[in-house]
Order: C-alpha cells, then sequence, then structure tokens
C-alpha cells in the first residue's frame, strides 16, 4: 500500500472536516464550508467517510501545502472564524496523523524535471512531487492541470481526490 501525498485542496478538506466535527457544526454549516471548499463537488456522507478512512493510512506533505491551506482565501466561509479554524488546524497537524516531509528547493531543483516543474506549476506543487517521487507515494489532490500534466509519472501515481473517492 502506497504512503499518501496531500496536495493543499485535500488537506484543507481534511483540516475543515476535523474543525466541523470538533465544533459538531450543524449539517447546512458542513455541508456549505465543504461546497465551497471542494468547489462545487458533493462531499457527502459517503465521501466523507471515505476520505477519513483513507486518511488512517501514512499521510505526509510539505511545509509548502501546509502554508497554502493555512492561508485561507479572503472570501472562504471559514475566513471569518480563521483563528480557531488555524488552531484546530496546527492541534491536527501536530498529532502525528499527518507527517510534514522537508523539502528544500535547492534539493528538488537538482534534478532538471523537477526545476523545470517548479518554473511550470510553482514549487509547492513541485516540492510534493518531489518527495512523492522519492517515497513512491500516491499524490491526491483537486488540481486537474496537475493530474493532467503528470498523471503518466512511473514514480508516483497522481490522483483526482474526487475520482479516488468514486
Amino acid at each position: 500500500m502506497r504512503p499518501i501525498a496531500i496536495d493543499t485542496g485535500p488537506l484543507l478538506t481534511y483540516l475543515a472536516l476535523r474543525y466541523l466535527d470538533r465544533s459538531d457544526a450543524p449539517t447546512a454549516r458542513r455541508n456549505q464550508v465543504l461546497k465551497e471548499i471542494r468547489q462545487g463537488h458533493a462531499f457527502g456522507d459517503t465521501q466523507r467517510e471515505q476520505f477519513l478512512k483513507l486518511m488512517k493510512r501514512p499521510v505526509f506533505t510539505t511545509a509548502h501545502v501546509i502554508s497554502e491551506a493555512l492561508n485561507l482565501r479572503g472570501k472562504s466561509v471559514l475566513n471569518r472564524e480563521k483563528e480557531e479554524f488555524r488552531r484546530n488546524s496546527l492541534d491536527v497537524l501536530t498529532s502525528g496523523s499527518i507527517s510534514e516531509i522537508p523539502c528544500r528547493i535547492t534539493d528538488v531543483c537538482l534534478e532538471q524535471n523537477f526545476r523545470e516543474l517548479i518554473c511550470r506549476h510553482g514549487l509547492t506543487d513541485a516540492g510534493l512531487l518531489f518527495v512523492a517521487s522519492k517515497r513512491r507515494a500516491l499524490v491526491l489532490t483537486d488540481d486537474a492541470r496537475l493530474f493532467t500534466a503528470y498523471s503518466s509519472n512511473p514514480g508516483y501515481v497522481i490522483e483526482l481526490l474526487t475520482n479516488h473517492l468514486r
């Protein structure tokens, strides 16, 4: 069973689920938050259960991805309670359920194909794919552009979260 490298969208989904569970959010609030985070994709009880089960496997990410997930967009419905969301997220991120793998730009740039990936998609995506390739991991993302461009790499498997939960 491959370890899971989690990208920003799936990480934000997980952190939001944990936050909403902790605050006993009503169903309407939960649906509103998840609909926004999942960019309109349905995320019902079945997907929630599958996702939380998936997250019990060895999961890792990079500091760049964590930074993006905690940097809520100004229009986010979670932005109104961002300090409490971030407090809860820090508890989750330091609990050991998700490992943070170091990813130095110098190391990523040592390999030309990943250096080019930084130029095309940015350091966050390139760094995640770099550590995923080193650990032969399953990369879960919401980024269709990244998925389309790199879904045939032999060093890792990249899947869209919505497809993986079907």
